[in-house]
């Protein structure tokens, strides 16, 4: 059973609404995947019924989402277009014409699968931003760890403050405007924080799983959509637009880095 909590709210009420919706499409479809009652004309007609709410959902919901964050020049609006191209296009190559009752399951078990992992590495990483980036990389003061950040347990607390080091060693590297070409600094970094951050969230999730925390599954899909962010990164556009997209990422990670802390990490418990 999927619920849609508090965590996942953006605070922007048809977005919220609709994606509601979607937590209640995706317990249908394990309702129908785990009723072997059904006979198959119940199943297809289940599962047809699904993949057509499911297209609507990407026709207005995600129309909804681009107005609004165009009206207020949000700048994770690209990436998000982005995302959404992709889901759109993984529903619509669904082809109902010629869905039969083996096919519909498949769908349904591919849909299930894929759902599951957006409802947490999109709505939960990404939704939940919109309207609320930070501008920081103008603002050093905002790249400081300070105790609002603390989680009560001191190792993840040290690397939390890593993490936020190097995010300003990288904003401090991109703010030297009469420096030399600084692409291979920048890169540097980046690849530093890629690694300090895998290990972060190997150390956190091993801690996680010692002491039985039942939000461990729900950690892992989010720091696995924070990596496939980072590991998005395309070093060719950041070499032509070397201080733009170096602002746009800082203020992405900080902020993502952020919310995630006092969002979900400060819920953990300190053994």
């Amino acid at each position: 059973m999927y619920q849609f909590t508090d965590d996942c709210l953006t605070g922007l009420a048809t977005i919220d609404e609709e994606h509601r919706q979607l937590f209640k499409t995706i317990n249908e479809i394990a309702d129908i995947l785990a009723d072997e009652s059904r006979s198959a004309e119940e199943v297809l007609g289940s599962a047809k019924n699904l993949i057509r709410t499911l297209k609507e959902y990407a026709s207005t919901h995600f129309a909804h989402e681009e107005e609004y964050m165009n009206k207020i020049h949000d700048p994770e609006l690209l990436r998000q277009k982005k995302e959404h191209a992709v889901f759109t296009g993984k529903v619509n190559s669904v082809d109902l014409e010629t869905m039969d009752v083996s096919k519909g399951i498949r769908v349904l078990h591919e849909m299930m699968e894929y759902l599951s992992l957006w409802l947490y590495r999109h709505i939960l990483s990404s939704d939940t931003l919109i309207g609320k980036i930070q501008v920081v990389h103008n603002n050093p003061v905002l790249l400081t760890f300070s105790d609002k950040y603390c989680t009560g347990v001191d190792f993840i607390d040290r690397e939390h403050m890593r993490l936020f080091e190097i995010l300003a060693d990288l904003n401090g590297l991109n703010q030297k405007e009469y420096a030399s070409d600084r692409y291979d600094a920048i890169v540097d970094v980046i690849e530093e924080l890629k690694d300090y951050t895998v290990k972060h969230f190997q150390d956190e999730e091993r801690y996680m799983q010692d002491i039985h925390y039942e939000g461990l599954a729900v950690q892992k899909n989010l720091h696995q959509s924070f990596i496939d962010k980072m590991d998005s990164i395309n070093l060719d556009d950041m070499d032509e637009n070397q201080q733009v997209y170096i602002d746009v990422l800082i203020d992405f990670l900080a902020n993502w880095l952020i919310n995630h802390i006092m969002k979900m990490d400060q819920k953990i418990p300190v053994r």
